[in-house]
C-alpha cells in the first residue's frame, strides 16, 4: 500500500511474501493469486505492495529469460500488486541464510536481484530496496575475509551505480544487523558499510530488535543521521498477538525521523510474516490470508495515526 506524508514523501507498506516461498516462477505466480490477491481485496485497496523472496534458481531464471521477467511484471500488474523491495537474505529457501559476503555466490545473487528489481519497479517509483545478510554468520572474521567482503561490496556499489545510469532507478542494498553475526549492531553496520556508498548501501532496521532493547532506537537513528547513511528498509514490523508492544513506538520514532529529513531513507516498511506460516498451514490458506490482512491493517492504522494519508 502507498501512503503519503504531508511533505510529499511516499511511504510503501508491504508484507514479506517469504511466508509462502516458491522454488519456481509457476508456483510464485500461483502463490500471488492464492494469497496476495485475497489479502489485497480484504484490505479494500486497488494496489498492494509485497516484498518478494526469490530463490537463487528463480533469480537466475528471470535474469536469463527476459520474456519470463516481463511475464512476472505483468502478473503483478494484473493482480493489483507492486514490488519495490526484495528479500535477499535467504539461500535455497528463506530459512537458510546461504553464502556470506566473502563468497562470489552472494554477490551474484544480489546483483541478479538488483537487475530484476530495477525492471519490476513501477514507472513512477525511483527507489528499490533489497535486504541482505549482516556480512557473515560469525561474530569474528579474520582480516582476509573482511578484505574480500569489502571488495565485493565496493564492486556491488559500482554495479548499482551502473544500473542507475542505465535505468534511472536507484537500487539500495540494506544490511540487517543480527546478534552473533559480523554486523551485530547498527553502529557496526555504519562503520563497515556506511562509508562505501551512502546512496546505494545502507542498513535495514529491525523493529523487533529495537523494540526489545537490543539497541536504543534514538541512538541508532542519531547514528544514521550523523553518518548520512540510508535506512534502506524498516522490517520485522508486526503486532503478533500483542507481542513486543513497543514495536509501534519504534515505528513511530523511525518514521518521524525519516519524514522529518533527519534520517535519509526510502520509506519502505515491511510487515514481518514469518511467524504466521505455521498457523497458516495448520488452518488452511484462508487463515493465513486473514492473519496477513490483520497485520497489514494494524500497520496501516499506525501509519495513518502518524498523519499519513492513503495514496492512490
Amino acid at each position: 500500500m502507498r501512503l503519503r506524508h504531508d511533505d510529499g514523501t511516499l511511504v510503501h507498506l508491504a508484507y514479506n511474501a517469504g511466508v509462502h516461498p516458491a522454488e519456481d516462477l509457476e508456483n510464485l505466480i500461483a502463490h500471488l493469486t492464492r494469497y496476495a490477491v485475497p489479502v489485497r481485496k480484504r484490505l479494500g485497496v486497488e494496489r498492494m505492495g509485497i516484498g518478494l523472496w526469490l530463490s537463487p534458481a528463480v533469480a537466475d531464471h528471470l535474469t536469463a529469460d527476459r520474456i519470463e521477467l516481463v511475464r512476472l511484471r505483468r502478473s503483478l500488474e494484473e493482480r493489483g500488486l507492486e514490488v519495490v523491495s526484495l528479500n535477499g537474505t535467504g539461500g535455497r529457501n528463506q530459512d537458510v541464510p546461504g553464502p556470506d559476503w566473502a563468497k562470489p555466490e552472494r554477490y551474484r545473487y544480489t546483483m541478479s536481484l538488483a537487475k530484476i528489481l530495477a525492471f519490476l519497479l513501477p514507472e513512477d517509483v525511483r527507489f528499490g530496496s533489497i535486504s541482505t545478510i549482516p556480512i557473515g554468520w560469525r561474530r569474528d572474521w579474520p582480516s582476509d575475509l573482511h578484505t574480500i567482503a569489502t571488495k565485493r561490496l565496493e564492486r556491488l556499489a559500482r554495479e548499482l551505480r551502473g544500473i542507475y545510469s542505465v535505468t534511472g532507478k536507484t537500487i539500495r542494498v540494506g544490511f540487517e544487523p543480527w546478534p552473533g553475526c559480523v554486523l551485530e549492531t547498527t553502529e557496526q553496520a555504519l562503520e563497515r558499510v556506511g562509508g562505501l556508498d551512502s546512496e546505494h548501501l545502507g542498513v535495514c532496521l529491525d523493529a523487533c530488535h529495537l523494540a526489545c532493547g537490543t539497541e536504543e532506537p534514538g541512538a541508532a537513528l542519531r547514528g544514521f543521521a550523523e553518518a548520512g547513511a540510508p535506512v534502506v528498509k524498516l522490517g520485522h514490523v508486526h503486532n503478533h498477538a500483542g507481542e513486543h508492544t513497543s514495536t509501534g513506538a519504534v515505528l513511530h520514532d523511525t518514521l518521524t525521523a525519516m519524514l522529518s529529513g533527519a534520517v535519509n531513507g526510502t520509506a519502505h516498511i515491511e510487515v514481518e510474516t514469518h511467524n504466521l506460516a505455521v498457523p497458516g498451514r495448520a488452518k488452511g490458506p484462508g487463515a493465513l490470508v486473514s492473519l496477513l490482512a490483520e497485520e497489514l491493517d494494524w500497520a496501516r492504522t499506525k501509519l495513518t495515526n502518524l498523519g499519513l494519508q492513503l495514496a492512490a
